[in-house]
């Protein structure tokens, strides 16, 4: 019997250790949106303003709801974001101003993030050329605290001690405010887009004074970086359009890529099919959905269901849903209604 509770609780240090590694790794990395055609001013700041409208964004994902287990709050990551962003005139020239709040949790970690946002806008012939600057804080906080629920035929709870014997695991909660700098630009045209965007470039660091007094100091974002774009493909029926689109992302030591299609119907509904890539195998696909529910009240939603790596293990999916709202301020509107291609 004590041959197999050592061994069980060898096991459970060895899957809480590993879970906590693969959440700590991907609390470290950007928010991931699969209707980031939905979301362009939220994931690339550049594009605050650019539309002739007040923009206001709210999305909500919920990642890997396949995996059931006994715990109370298993963890799984949930990522909201809330953005508005209107167009302003600086010294005569085309700007835009934007905020953005953001909450992403995972595991034991939950980060908040606010930030202000300010982009030039200069307008050519055809074509429109945007840059943009974001300047924020993140406050990082951990909560150490272990829930297993029931267990039977042992009490494990002797397994997690109150005080941690490595300076390095915190036993309390810590809190940390971090400033974040991001900059921006993208490059569109009435058929394509183009746009890159870096966050956290300044690398934000956090330091923790541990029970024996020593200072610990790491990194918490590395600085993340992602190119997208898409192309409008005009049909023969002019009341379908094509647009395949594409963002990579990276922190210079993984990546990401996201190959969508997408089929709208008279500018105002869409559906579309998508793929996930990764180098650590883990790929997924995606289902996205969407319609103007009214005049500007655009309402989308994406299935992500995963295909391998750690994701298939429990069969597990993804859902986001994105609500935005724009109001025109020009007295006179260019169309009755805006494709979502241009939020």
């Amino acid at each position: 019997m004590k041959g197999r509770k050592a061994f069980m609780k060898n096991y459970f240090s060895f899957f809480i250790l590993f879970i906590l590694v693969n959440l700590a790794a991907q609390a470290q990395s950007e928010s991931l949106f699969s209707n980031y055609m939905l979301m362009r001013s939220v994931t690339n700041r550049s594009f605050v303003g650019a539309d002739k409208a007040i923009n206001a964004v709210f999305c909500n994902h919920t990642s890997f709801l396949g995996f059931n287990n006994d715990m109370e709050n298993p963890g799984i990551p949930v990522t909201s974001a809330f953005g508005v962003d209107a167009p302003v005139e600086i010294f005569g020239k085309k700007c835009g101003a934007g905020i953005l709040m953001l909450s992403d949790k995972i595991g034991f970690e939950n980060n908040i993030k606010f930030d202000l946002s300010l982009a030039y806008h200069h307008v050519m012939e055809s074509a429109t050329l945007g840059f943009g600057l974001s300047l924020g804080f993140d406050n990082y906080t951990i909560d150490p605290s272990w829930n297993l629920g029931e267990m039977d035929d042992a009490d494990y709870s002797d397994y997690w001690a109150s005080e941690s014997e490595d300076d390095l695991i915190p036993v309390k909660s810590p809190s940390a405010m971090i400033f974040a700098l991001g900059l921006g630009a993208y490059y569109e045209t009435p058929t394509y887009y183009v746009g890159l965007n870096a966050s956290n470039i300044n690398r934000g660091e956090i330091s923790r004074i541990s029970e024996g007094g020593q200072e610990y100091k790491y990194s918490y974002y590395a600085a993340h970086f992602n190119l997208s774009g898409a192309y409008n493909i005009a049909l023969p029926d002019p009341l379908f359009d094509l647009q395949p689109s594409a963002v990579l992302r990276t922190d210079l030591a993984a990546y990401s890529l996201d190959l969508n299609a997408t089929m709208f119907y008279k500018k105002r509904h869409w559906a579309g099919f998508g793929l996930r890539m990764s180098p650590a195998n883990i790929a997924s696909f995606t289902l996205l959905f969407g319609t103007e529910l009214i005049n500007s009240l655009l309402v989308g939603y994406a299935l992500d269901v995963n295909m391998g790596g750690i994701g298939s293990a429990g069969g597990p999916t993804s859902h986001e849903i994105v609500v935005s709202y724009s109001f025109n301020i020009e007295s006179k509107r260019d169309m009755k209604y805006k494709s979502v291609r241009y939020l």
